[in-house]
């Protein structure tokens, strides 16, 4: 190994040259989360202002339920294609048509759903103005929309699947403001536009592919199988996560009411926004992972990791000083209850910061069922302490039960990654100030090799 791979863990990996296209990519990742995120702030300050917290509520429920449903009905098609394309076992088309295959029994299944709702609930979702039909569209949209990103994502085209994540919250942010300056927004209208919001980026995905990518049939039996079976593991864990995110906003509606969903869906919202630098890092960290071999992961994970708690920590420091001014400001007085709730989120949204990298190293080793379990044992102690704490302290309770969940399922996971590499978790944990020279190196990689158009036209960085 060279004196520049020892200094450098993430050199020698699958990129084609050292860490520095892997810097790279995340800083493009993390300017377009950046950007997303800010788009989805507006937005959110934008539906909270129009709607109230009741309407904001309501919004996010049908939001919630869509997203549940697509980690139901996908079975995993993302996850798996990000694994097999990455490792080259499947082309793009493949992995398209395995995507279309599921797509149509996705649709079916939305299908069956909104009939449910319209027999049980019809007049109760009247009246609050919801049209929950709309789930036949947003359910396949999402499902493509995540599909084709995933397959730009495991060929390495980083900048042209952040450009599909941040075009879908522009185009329902523009749709949000020109109907609320034109005839006002409603819940049937805000659920509307974000129903449809999907479908631009899946035509932009599609094009970014090409012809050559494009689905000429449904996949063939024995290939889907194949796929649906990774999949299903790995979306297991996907599926318990959200539930882990979104059961407690249910649980809020039974013991406080839909008011107090709108207020924990701002603390939720702006806790999560957190996760900026987190995120950004395991999208580019998985794929680099998948795709090379237990040294680089070794020396990858601990470095990624460390680093990721201390930036989500120092920006949630922040963050709580600034909240009691500043989410009043924004949301109207009306949401100064969801001020507590967020700072109560923020212990463990650090920790899951931590999580989130850590999983990517087990997902690439192709265990996918540990962080399955790990996500069940985080989704039992929240709800355990959510049937205990909401009906005690209404939505600061759901926050403490959030945040306890979060903890545990770093914990799980932390200990899951010392049992398969065999790795120090004070390493993996604790920052270390000669990691000082790793944020120079950023810096300087992100400002000499932008603008982001001339990656953008030769697809994205390739690892």
């Amino acid at each position: 190994m060279s004196s520049e791979q020892r200094a450098d863990p993430t050199a020698g990996g699958p990129s084609t040259g050292s860490g520095r296209s892997f810097v790279l990519n995340v800083n493009l990742v993390f300017l377009s989360t950046v950007a997303s995120s800010a788009v989805l702030f507006v937005t959110a300050v934008l539906l909270a202002r129009a709607l109230g917290p009741e309407g904001r509520g309501v919004t996010v429920l049908y939001q919630s339920a869509i997203a549940l449903a697509f980690a139901f009905a996908s079975f995993g098609i993302a996850a798996a294609v990000v694994y097999f394309v990455a490792r080259r076992d499947v082309t793009p088309r493949q992995a398209l048509e395995g995507g279309l295959s599921v797509t149509f029994a996705a649709a079916l299944l939305a299908a069956l759903g909104v009939l449910l709702a319209a027999l049980v609930a019809d007049d109760r979702l009247d009246a609050e103005g919801l049209p929950y039909w709309l789930g036949l569209v947003a359910l396949p949209a999402v499902l493509q929309h995540r599909l084709v990103e995933a397959v730009l994502r495991a060929r390495g085209r980083f900048v042209a699947s952040s450009a599909l994540d941040l075009l879908q919250p522009i185009v329902a942010l523009i749709a949000f403001a020109a109907i609320e300056a034109t005839a006002g927004l409603t819940i049937g209208r805000a659920v509307a536009v974000w129903s449809f919001s999907f479908l631009p980026a899946v035509v932009l995905g599609y094009a970014l592919l090409g012809p050559q990518a494009w689905p000429r049939r449904l996949a063939a039996p024995a290939a889907l199988v194949s796929t649906v079976r990774f999949g299903v593991q790995a979306q297991s864990a996907n599926l318990v996560q959200q539930l882990n995110y979104r059961a407690d906003s249910y649980l809020v509606l039974i013991f406080v009411n839909a008011a107090g969903v709108g207020l924990y869906s701002i603390g939720v919202s702006l806790s999560e926004g957190m996760w900026l630098v987190a995120n950004a890092v395991a999208i580019v960290l998985q794929t680099n992972l998948t795709a090379g071999d237990a040294a680089y992961a070794a020396r990858t994970t601990p470095l990624v990791c460390r680093n990721a708690l201390l930036l989500t920590g120092a920006g949630a420091l922040a963050a709580a000083a600034v909240a009691p001014f500043v989410v009043p400001l924004v949301f109207t007085d009306a949401f100064e209850g969801a001020v507590l709730p967020f700072v109560l989120l923020l212990p463990g949204t650090v920790a899951m910061a931590g999580g989130k990298i850590l999983a990517a190293y087990v997902f690439s080793r192709g265990r996918p069922l540990l962080n399955a379990a790990i996500a069940l044992a985080a989704l039992l102690i929240t709800l355990g302490a959510d049937l205990v704490l909401i009906p005690l302290l209404e939505v600061k309770g759901a926050a403490i039960g959030a945040s306890i969940g979060y903890g545990v399922s770093f914990v799980l996971t932390a200990l899951v990654y010392r049992a398969l590499s065999g790795g120090s978790l004070r390493e993996a944990l604790l920052p270390r100030l000669a990691d000082a020279p790793l944020y120079v190196a950023a810096a300087r990689s992100l400002a000499g090799r932008l603008p982001l158009a001339r990656r953008f036209a030769g697809g994205g960085v390739q690892t």
